[in-house]
């Protein structure tokens, strides 16, 4: 009989010492250098995630406090809680994920989950350190975007020799982006949450089959999909983008570009199942990745695929449901 999820099926003081020095490398490095290791911060739930299923409830609980203890002593011994604390408000992602675990619920579910709790952790931090500082985070983001695009105009002018005609297409590349920014930052914001969270959940999930296939329900990432009634967003946002006046196509656009982000998952899901359909080395696996990734255009192609995969349904797996006897 298998152990109940709750319960834990890998404890040890092996796997608690070992998960007690990752959990605390990952909330401590990026308070040393922030400008260049800040991104770990993002990777803060995983090892929650992990440990919690893993170890269980109560012994992963015991890890997390413990860890959060000694990283808090670090953090103040070195100066640097600021940027600690704003780890800790990632932790919230991990522990949702665990629960929906613990109570089998799908992963495309348990990610909607996932995002609506680290938006609203991200609200408070920044609402937080907003009034410790009397400032608006959101005015103050948009202008230190500004000014970074203008003074990188200027040091581009300054060190570059080229023909007067080029020179004029960045100025206007740059001024579009001025112009743009602040009508889509908010799309831009979402789609990284929504970006945290799917690389934690996709992760943590290979992670968990990897110790023990029977730590978690979910099926492989290969096989996930998205609720088919979300194309009718996609659709009425593109609508509002192309027929409706300002302010609604403002929030049209801001809506697409969370739509597209959101399928591009599933079209790197559909290119990962055909890649594994086919046995594609896996050298040449990470080259495809990289060109995906690399160009914008990779990103684009991967979010119509996934959004074609509503009608076309290239993984088969409508039919896979349809025939659950048959043979694969």
């Amino acid at each position: 009989m298998a152990v109940p999820y709750s319960q834990g099926r890998h404890k040890g003081n092996e796997a608690h010492y070992t998960g007690l020095i990752l959990l605390i490398a990952v909330l401590l490095f990026p308070t040393l250098l922030p400008e260049k290791i800040g991104w770990l911060t993002s990777f803060v739930p995983l090892p929650i995630f992990y440990y919690l299923v893993v170890l269980g409830k109560k012994d992963g609980t015991i890890l997390i406090r413990n860890a959060i203890l000694l990283s808090a002593v670090g953090a103040l011994l070195i100066g640097s809680m600021p940027v600690l604390i704003f780890s800790f408000a990632m932790a919230p992602l991990g522990i949702a994920f665990s629960h929906a675990v613990f109570n089998k619920k799908e992963p495309v579910a348990t990610g909607f989950i996932g995002f609506l709790f680290l938006v609203f952790a991200w609200l408070l931090f920044w609402s937080g350190l907003g009034m410790i500082h009397q400032t608006n985070p959101y005015t103050t983001l948009l202008v230190e975007l500004d000014e970074g695009l203008s003074n990188g105009l200027i040091l581009y002018e300054e060190s570059a020799d080229l023909a007067p005609e080029t020179m004029e297409s960045v100025r206007s590349a740059v001024e579009l982006l001025r112009n743009y920014i602040p009508k889509v930052l908010p799309a831009i914001l979402v789609s990284a949450i929504l970006t945290i969270t799917w690389l934690n959940l996709v992760l943590g999930n290979w992670l968990l089959k990897k110790k023990d296939k029977d730590l978690t329900a979910w099926p492989d990432y290969i096989e996930w999909t998205l609720p088919e009634p979300l194309v009718w967003l996609v659709i009425m946002a593109g609508v509002s983008v192309f027929l409706l006046p300002e302010p609604m196509s403002t929030i049209g656009l801001n809506i697409l570009i969370v739509c597209i982000t959101v399928y591009f998952f599933q079209g790197l899901a559909i290119v990962a199942s055909l890649l594994n359909k086919w046995s594609v080395p896996m050298l040449i696996r990470v080259l495809i990745y990289a060109l995906i990734f690399i160009q914008t255009y990779g990103i684009i192609i991967l979010s119509f695929l996934g959004l074609a995969d509503v009608w076309a349904d290239f993984r088969k797996l409508k039919q896979a449901d349809e025939n659950p006897n048959a043979s694969v």
